[in-house]
């Protein structure tokens, strides 16, 4: 278990175990511009949804290349870099003060989410193979449930849906609005004018309420027992899912439970809530050496809920994943 409060203990012990051997041990589409907004021309505007860091732990070093499908056009192909594999022009960019701002939200992102995630992609490895539980250990596991978190927050497809159900709401607002109130929603949305997203979340401000809502958290790590076997990163940098876990006034609010991450071709994090727990005994975390069909299981959930693509280190895998789905 990780306690997500200040000092980021781990309190209890964990366990490995090896699957089918009994053996376990130890422990929007830009609108056209009504008016031209100030842009600093030489700041980088193509923006990942995956961050690079991340992407780069699936490239196959090698060869030079990662393996990407397209499920929309069914399409195999291979690229030479990661620079434009799951990213988007103007993703982050954002309109305030008569303004475009290109760089806030990738600095916050950056600062918070990516500076150190390679460090902590070793820490983990290290732990995966060495099965030793530090303080080291706890916050790189914490850092990746924050980075997970917002996993899918930073998808064009959660961007649009977000910003089409508020502007559907105070559209209807303004049909029978006051004209000063009717103005200043009207000044909300001019950011439609200039960028593609509201972009209004703060990444890191908005992942420490979620963790701290979310409790301590239970952790599981699955790696392949075979060598063949690869995870495939999807475009969307963590799933998550929600459930009622928390008592509100509106009982129909849910929180974060449940974070999973493929943060290597061989590794993959899944994260839940003990909070999911209440009526039941709350189970260790565990390390889990597992076999090619619980693999094969959780690439086919990504791939399902992939927008269009998934990318892997392992050309023949990607393929013969293809072919058998």
């Amino acid at each position: 278990m990780v306690q997500c409060g200040v000092s980021y203990k781990f309190l209890s012990s964990f366990h490995v175990w090896f699957r089918g051997t009994g053996r376990g041990f130890g422990s929007a589409p830009r609108q056209k511009h009504k008016r031209c907004a100030k842009v600093s021309m030489s700041t980088p505007k193509n923006h990942h949804f995956v961050s690079q860091v991340h992407i780069k732990n699936f490239f196959n070093k090698e060869e030079k290349k990662i393996y990407v499908y397209d499920k929309i056009k069914k399409n195999h192909y291979c690229k030479n870099a990661t620079k434009t594999l799951f990213s988007e022009i103007g993703l982050n960019s954002k309109y305030s003060n008569g303004e475009v701002d290109h760089e806030s939200l990738e600095k916050d992102l950056n600062d918070y989410f990516e500076k150190d995630f390679t460090i902590n992609t070793q820490c983990v490895e290290n732990f995966v193979k060495r099965k030793v539980l530090n303080e080291e250990v706890e916050k790189a596991l914490v850092y990746f449930a924050k980075y997970g978190i917002i996993g899918v927050m930073r998808t064009p497809r959660f961007k649009k849906s977000m910003d089409t159900t508020f502007f559907d709401v105070f559209k209807t607002i303004s049909e029978n609005a006051v004209p000063e109130l009717k103005a200043r929603i009207e000044e909300m949305f001019e950011y439609k004018n200039e960028v593609n997203y509201s972009n209004v979340l703060n990444y890191s401000e908005t992942v420490s309420q979620i963790l701290e809502l979310m409790g301590n958290l239970v952790f599981k790590i699955i790696t392949p027992i075979n060598q063949k076997d690869f995870f495939l990163i999807p475009d969307f940098a963590a799933a998550t899912a929600r459930a009622k876990i928390n008592k509100y006034f509106n009982p129909d609010i849910e929180e974060i439970v449940y974070i999973g991450i493929p943060l290597t071709s061989k590794i993959y994090i899944h994260f839940h809530s003990e909070k999911l727990f209440k009526r039941k005994e709350i189970p260790p975390s565990l390390i889990i050496h597992c076999s090619s069909e619980e693999v094969e299981i959780v690439n086919k959930t990504n791939f399902d809920y992939c927008q269009d693509k998934v990318a892997c280190e392992n050309e023949n895998y990607l393929k013969e994943f293809i072919r058998s789905y």
